[in-house]
């Protein structure tokens, strides 16, 4: 490679070219004219493999590495990628001796910004962040104190925009939390409205990441996305009470059509005033409106290496930023808004959600300095998760987790459920509150039908109309939880929406060792009721192929899916047959970090679970169990348990379904022989 040097015309590599990287090209070409900067080449893989000419007037290469062992390294390096990408990118800029402009937002880790940073110092070369929000004018004139509100005492970021469904179709990575093992963190507060949050911080003094001391997540999702779409957050500084407050309240599910620009409200001791960034307006406590200006942050970036003038959003100014993403990142997934509060607008790719008076909520929550949930929204949810009990241990942690459920709203059938649960290598196998269908959790056993009470979670369906949002929801409730070496038992009882007892259940999960690399889990349930209580799916109601209801198990997003029995393989082929095992091996992408390939080989426990058909889904969604009711209901008889048991062989890698059988046979518990 050509080692990094001055020339009178910086040279630039634009990486990205598509979305803001055409509005990147469009500013280096303003600063070519005057004879700023040169382009000399592209990367963007998905525009070189569509051919043709794409017009750029310089090569266009399919990485950055073809980019520099072709043209050399240039002075400056603007990456415009994906947020998976940032980090690779960046570093490969960086360690070839290139200054960086980085497109907001800078990560999806605070460990990746703690990475680039340590980089940074050992190359010495300069990063941008780009936040150009940061380089409004306006922020030197608050600071300066220009509109005469005296000290700071609250700053607030507010924005409600419409983002169509469109948006969150546009790209695999676009509304994800993470993608293929990989965090992503396309969320409202961290991506959309991220300058919103970043001018804040920057207004209150908070720049690094130890100006942080705390985040408060208040987070909701609106539409079928992995992470969130509607967002409160207090951000509590580390410099104590005399330092200002900070908070945002974002969606991206407002009304449309007249909506202002987003703003951030800074409260003196003497007056307040607003800032729109997108405009550089800040309107003062006499209400009158004032524009301000910015400086480009390319700009910006060329001056700080001709002159050495101050980079305005550099990557280390971007910490305070990075506390909010990891916070965001390390959070409980988003709380799904229920149905009813929320009016489906437009049609296909338009379509767009409006959230039920979310301008209101978003007043009173800045009004708070706090969350949605403080200023009482009434789609506001608060429930938590807990874990009851961790049980097993792998080399990634415990093979099971039990959690309260607590985290489910009304509508989504709170109840107990396993996760993680996970092999002996730490894979993850399960999922919990996933974007298209917030009440599947992880591992457990439900139904959708209990005497005409809903304990699946969401839609009920109905022979003619399909599945419909009723007022039928119930809720699982945990009396006691029992554990002892060998095995966890929870006595549960099934409440119906009236909170009037319709079942009780005795439910049992055993984990014994089978070898160095999988392990046996074992499930047995037990129903009683005081009355015949029918239990009932989709498809004992006429929909052919939906049986579901019994043991489920939720699986989290897999790539290269074998899923079979004795007879056959493929969803088509598995889904409601009867079979002595069901096997699913796959390289499973949950959490980060969790990721690798495994093998599930399911079996009956008894001889009524081994009648009822096994449930698969590999194309809408990763999820087997058993089925109780498959085509009719079954029925809890007054004075008979009803039983339903599975055994799983739980394998890293890939294991022969007739291995895990044997494996099955010869595994017999024994006292103390829990994992």
């Amino acid at each position: 490679m050509t080692p990094a040097r001055e020339t009178p015309c910086p040279t630039v590599i634009q990486v990205g070219v598509r979305g803001f990287g055409a509005v990147h090209l469009a500013n280096i070409d303003r600063l070519a004219a005057a004879g700023r900067v040169r382009l000399v080449a592209c990367v963007d893989p998905l525009v070189g493999s569509l051919g043709g000419d794409p017009g750029l007037g310089v090569p266009l290469f399919d990485s950055l590495t073809d980019a520099l062992e072709a043209v050399g390294v240039p002075e400056v390096v603007i990456a415009s990628v994906p947020i998976p990408l940032h980090a690779a990118v960046a570093a490969e800029a960086l360690r070839a001796g290139a200054d960086l402009l980085l497109e907001k937002p800078p990560f999806a880790r605070l460990a990746d910004l703690e990475a680039l940073l340590a980089l940074q110092r050992q190359t010495g070369r300069l990063v941008q962040v780009g936040f150009q929000a940061l380089g409004s004018h306006a922020l030197e004139l608050i600071d300066r104190d220009e509109f005469g509100i005296g000290a700071v005492r609250h700053v607030r970021a507010m924005g409600h925009w419409v983002r169509h469904r469109a948006y969150w179709e546009r790209t695999p990575w676009a509304g994800r939390r993470h993608l293929d093992g990989v965090d992503v963190m396309d969320g409202v507060a961290t991506n959309p409205l991220a300058h919103a949050v970043a001018t804040a911080l920057r207004i209150a003094g908070l720049r690094r990441a130890e100006d942080v001391a705390e985040v408060v997540v208040d987070a909701y999702r609106t539409t079928a996305i992995d992470t969130d779409d509607t967002t409160a957050l207090r951000i509590v500084p580390a410099t104590g009470a005399e330092a200002p407050t900070v908070s945002a309240a974002l969606t991206l599910s407002g009304p449309g059509e007249g909506e202002p620009p987003p703003l951030v409200e800074v409260v003196g001791e003497h007056g307040t005033l607003t800032l729109s960034y997108i405009l550089d307006q800040v309107t003062g406590p006499d209400g009158a409106v004032r524009g301000t200006g910015r400086t480009d942050l390319l700009e910006n970036l060329l001056a700080a290496r001709a002159t050495g003038v101050p980079l305005l959003a550099p990557l280390a100014d971007t910490g305070a930023f990075m506390r909010v993403v990891e916070a965001l990142r390390t959070a409980p997934e988003p709380t799904r808004v229920p149905e009813r509060f929320i009016e489906v607008v437009g049609e296909g790719a338009a379509a767009h959600p409006v959230l039920q008076d979310v301008q209101h909520w978003i007043r009173a929550a800045a009004d708070r300095d706090g969350t949605f949930a403080e200023a009482g929204a009434p789609w506001a949810f608060t429930g938590r998760d807990t874990v009851l009990a961790e049980a097993g241990s792998g080399r990634g942690g415990p093979l099971l987790t039990v959690q309260s459920g607590a985290g489910s709203v009304p509508d989504s059938a709170p109840r107990p459920f396993l996760h993680p649960v996970r092999t002996l290598a730490g894979v993850e196998l399960t999922a919990r509150r996933p974007a298209d269908h917030d009440w599947h959790l992880g591992l457990g056993f439900t139904v959708p039908d209990a005497a005409g009470t809903n304990f699946w979670g969401g839609g009920s369906y109905r022979p003619g109309t399909g599945y419909q949002w009723l007022d039928d929801h119930g809720v699982q409730r945990l009396d006691a939880l029992l554990q002892d070496p060998e095995e966890l038992t929870m006595l549960l009882s099934w409440l119906d929406r009236d909170g009037e007892p319709l079942l009780r259940e005795r439910r049992t999960m055993a984990w014994l060792p089978i070898d160095g690399d999988c392990w046996e889990l074992r499930l047995h349930t037990e129903l009683e009721a005081d009355r015949p209580i029918p239990l009932g799916s989709p498809g004992s109601s006429g929909r052919a192929g939906a049986g579901y209801g019994g043991w489920f198990w939720r699986l989290p997003a897999c790539r290269e899916i074998t899923v079979r029995t004795p007879d056959g393989a493929g969803e088509r082929a598995v889904n409601g047959s009867r079979a002595p095992w069901l096997a699913w091996h796959a390289t499973f992408l949950g959490t980060p970090g969790a990721t690798g390939p495994a093998t599930i080989v399911l079996a009956p426990g008894d001889e009524q679970t081994a009648a009822d058909p096994w449930f698969v889904r590999t194309g809408d969604y990763p999820g087997i169990g058993s089925a109780v009711a498959w085509e009719r209901p079954a029925v809890v008889e007054p004075g008979r348990r009803f039983i339903r048991s599975v055994r799983a062989v739980i394998a890293d890698g890939e294991l022969d379904p007739a291995d895990a059988m044997g494996r099955l046979a010869d595994a017999v518990p024994q006292p103390g022989s829990a994992l």
